[in-house]
């Protein structure tokens, strides 16, 4: 390769206030004509969102491009014709932590954000659907070497004779849950309860284990504020805080209210069923334009435990841990949000009890979670970022430290 990038001590992964040192190398065999080597480092944010028609028709793609920072170092600039050789010069760049931008013309909308400044989102890529939107989302880092030539005419096009590029890994600090320091677990532990009220002949201890006949099923329905009456409350705890790859920590409690009952003991409470899943959301948007504007969130469904026909007696705390062995759900990506891309996680858990020949459901469809990775280690970043396109071709900015957003209408 004519030109190469050599980063000194590249790390895995970065998560801000590096400081990146690395040197560029041109070689050529004849004598050359340049106007100038450049060196760039940027994050962008690109998303592509689609309308799902069917197969059979076409589709709209509306894009946006979002650069988060641009750093450029113009290396050298001879405006002449240079001799054969080798040619090297180093390059030095900060990775900052936060968007370097201005005012930013994107909207405020939940669950992007639009706030100046905001924390870097990490190095992500990913492409989803469902049956009203397809997402093609990257959010890339990387340092650009290019070397141009002359340029012909007052409106000739700038484009590069040679290019190239590496890509960074990025996590930031905020995303990053440091497990010593932020050790109580218990802190981020929230709770959903429910209370359920029952009214049955069968909580009459003589009648447990039996059924109705068809006569006391009248008169139960004839009568029903003179039956025996039983309360109960049930609360699931979960973490809201996650570190990627690692056991939920639930836990299902079952807490009888005598002094609100008329039965003497309370009766057997049994989990029919269960089910605990994570719903990961993947949300896009393009910036409005003359064409309009487009977003879209795609949910995908990780199972992390479902349990039919159990029949099993619960009182007091239950571990779900210790009844259904670790709760892991696969490798996922870290919560995050930034003008045109996020990445968001909801806990779905559901039960079914029966007691006394009723049957309760205890649904809890919309818990908000955030995904970290471990603080330390930087080799758990998100298994996505290995598909990043490797073909793609470089962004073209405007200007340094300015954060600019691009719509392309139609593809």
């Amino acid at each position: 390769m004519p030109l190469t990038v050599c980063i000194d001590d590249q790390q895995p992964c970065y998560s801000g206030n590096e400081t990146i040192r690395g040197r560029i190398t041109f070689q050529t065999p004849k004598p050359i004509d340049i106007q100038d080597i450049r060196v760039t480092f940027s994050g962008c944010a690109k998303a592509k969102v689609q309308k799902v028609k069917g197969s059979a028709a076409p589709t709209t793609s509306y894009r946006s491009k979002c650069v988060l920072f641009e750093k450029e170092r113009i290396l050298w600039h001879p405006s002449d014709t240079i001799a054969p050789g080798t040619y090297e010069w180093p390059f030095e760049f900060a990775f900052p932590s936060q968007v370097l931008s201005g005012s930013s013309r994107w909207p405020e909308t939940l669950p992007f954000r639009s706030d100046a400044n905001h924390p870097l989102p990490p190095t992500f890529a990913a492409e989803t659907a469902d049956a009203l939107r397809k997402l093609n989302c990257t959010i890339d880092y990387q340092i650009q070497a290019q070397v141009f030539s002359p340029q012909q005419g007052f409106l000739g096009r700038k484009s590069p004779l040679f290019s190239e590029v590496v890509r960074l890994k990025f996590i930031p600090v905020s995303a990053r849950l440091d497990v010593k320091r932020d050790g109580n677990s218990a802190v981020y532990q929230h709770q959903k309860e429910q209370v359920f009220n029952l009214r049955s002949m069968l909580l009459l201890p003589e009648n447990r284990g039996r059924s109705l006949k068809l006569q006391e099923r009248i008169q139960s329905w004839l009568s029903p504020g003179q039956l025996p009456r039983f309360s109960f409350k049930a609360s699931f705890t979960y973490p809201s805080r996650v570190i990627q790859s690692t056991p939920l920590a639930c836990s299902l409690e079952i807490t009888p209210f005598m002094e609100d009952s008329s039965v003497t003991s309370p009766p057997e409470i049994l989990m029919q069923s269960l089910s605990i899943t994570v719903l990961s959301q993947t949300g896009a948007r393009a910036a409005p334009s003359l064409m309009g504007a487009l977003s879209g969130q795609v949910d995908e469904r990780i199972e992390i435990l479902s349990k039919t026909s159990l029949g099993m007696p619960v009182s007091g705390t239950v571990d779900l841990v210790q009844a259904f062995g670790p709760l892991v759900f696969r490798h996922t990506d870290v919560s995050f949000g930034t003008f045109n891309i996020s990445r968001t996680y909801r806990l779905c858990a559901s039960f079914v009890f029966e007691c006394a020949g009723n049957t309760k459901s205890f649904d809890l469809p919309n818990l908000p979670i955030e995904i970290f990775a471990e603080f330390g280690e930087p080799d758990k970043i998100q298994s996505s970022v290995e598909h990043l396109p490797e073909d793609d071709s470089p962004p073209s900015y405007t200007s340094a430290s300015t954060l600019s957003t691009r719509t392309f209408e139609k593809s």
